[in-house]
């Protein structure tokens, strides 16, 4: 009788054991799906914000360009970047609605491996949008910081 007792009780055991492990798995594999539906998220952002800022219509500009065309004009004749820097900060942080007011970005734009604009800070671990590439074989690159 106390053997069949025993049995049962450390029966008893093994499947608490059981339960608890299973517990534990489903936790941490449920925050690992969480971290990465967050990454998920933040690089749809980030490329939502790059293709958006792209499209920008530039205020009280005559030509009616958008973002893009100005860029393209400063990395083919490397002219114009003033132009093209003071509006990118405009439009990412400088008013009311900026893109990212109160977050950290790096956002650059090279030909070749030359930076012609580099803006924001430098990010230790970031999320890279797509590359949005320039009909005149520049890029831009935007990079949130987490």
């Amino acid at each position: 009788m106390r053997r069949g007792q025993a049995e049962i009780i450390g029966l008893v055991v093994i499947v608490l054991l059981l339960v608890f492990a299973l517990i534990f798995f489903v936790k941490f594999k449920s925050s690992d799906d969480e971290n990465e539906g967050k990454l998920i998220r933040s690089n749809l952002r980030a490329n939502s914000a790059l293709n958006a800022l792209m499209k920008v219509h530039i205020e009280n500009d005559a030509k009616k360009r958008q973002m893009k065309d100005l860029i393209e004009e400063c990395v083919s004749m490397f002219v114009g970047c003033d132009d093209a820097v003071n509006n990118l900060t405009y439009y990412l942080n400088d008013n009311d609605n900026g893109i990212f007011n109160n977050e950290k970005y790096r956002l650059i734009v090279s030909e070749g491996d030359k930076d012609l604009i580099s803006l924001g800070k430098t990010c230790r671990n970031s999320i890279s949008a797509s590359p949005f590439i320039l009909r005149n074989g520049g890029k831009i690159e935007l990079k949130l910081c987490t």
